[in-house]
């Protein structure tokens, strides 16, 4: 009796050993594609894909810090890139805009995530386009968790996660994007009018639309939706309507046509002020 009890705890703990064995492979396999510096976890790093002529992209991910100290992201670098800055997106006189960032501060036991339309680690003077698929190294430089290399793989454009292979260029990334809104005006808009949404891109400064003008009927609900190969400070003057596009994030303008006339939309940074479009809004 005393042998067939041994046998049976034998194959007890054998099954026991291998689930652990198939646990552990589970964690590792799940773990895989995961970066560790020091006390620093960090997600797969990734990227959105851009046309061929833009020169300014960023990268995305999250860093988990599980020390006990406070660890500080102080330098990043890739060759694609002829170099990069942190950036982060703040409030300011009621819009969104983005700032460079020296470092940033990482408390123990807290997670920071880099995500569209927030912290992201800009390339600036991209060396080569971001195409869906590829990948490319960065180089981050902790205080306390010292240096570690990442492979960066890019998704799709207007992708707003990791995992994401689709395009999407809805929800919460047109939101994030800087937006100065008379919310009175929007409250009493009527919502059974259907939003017309129209897509503007720029590139090389300009946007190639004809006679430079949109031309819309007065009480129209619009969405003026912008990408760009660089980044830029969008004005809409008459209704005072202010945003930032950058190349990873798109901007809208959302608004009622109340008032006739010819609007500019003007472009500031670079070489100056100029006037992107202009906004011709036709009496009813």
């Amino acid at each position: 009796m005393r042998s067939s009890h041994n046998q049976d705890s034998v194959v007890i703990s054998l099954r026991s050993g291998i689930g652990a064995v198939l646990l552990l492979l589970l964690c590792v396999s799940t773990w895989a594609d995961d970066y560790q510096a020091g006390s620093i976890h960090i997600d797969p790093p990734w990227s959105r894909a851009l046309p061929p002529s833009s020169t300014h992209g960023a990268v995305y991910l999250t860093l988990t810090n599980h020390g006990h100290q406070l660890d500080r992201l102080v330098e990043a670098a890739s060759p694609i890139a002829q170099h990069t800055e942190f950036h982060t997106h703040r409030l300011e006189d009621g819009m969104i805009k983005m700032r460079q960032i020296e470092s940033l501060a990482l408390p123990p036991h807290e997670t920071v995530s880099f995500v569209p339309g927030g912290h992201h680690i800009m390339l600036i003077g991209l060396k080569q386009p971001l195409k869906q698929g590829h990948q490319f190294p960065i180089v981050l430089q902790f205080e306390q968790a010292g240096e570690i290399t990442l492979e960066v793989t890019v998704q799709a454009v207007g992708a707003t996660s990791a995992s994401q292979t689709d395009h999407d260029h809805g929800g919460s990334q047109t939101h994030q994007a800087g937006q100065k809104h008379n919310h009175a005006q929007d409250s009493a808009d009527d919502s059974r009018t259907p939003i017309k949404r129209i897509e503007l891109v720029i590139q090389h400064g300009k946007v190639a639309i004809k006679d430079k003008t949109v031309r819309v009927n007065q009480g129209e609900r619009l969405e003026l939706y912008w990408s760009s190969d660089k980044p830029w400070v969008l004005h809409l003057h008459g209704y005072n309507i202010e945003t930032e596009v950058t190349p990873d994030s798109p901007a809208v303008m959302r608004f009622t046509a109340h008032a006739s006339g010819r609007f500019p939309v003007e472009r500031h940074g670079g070489s100056g002020h100029n006037n992107l479009i202009y906004l011709e809004v036709h009496p009813r």
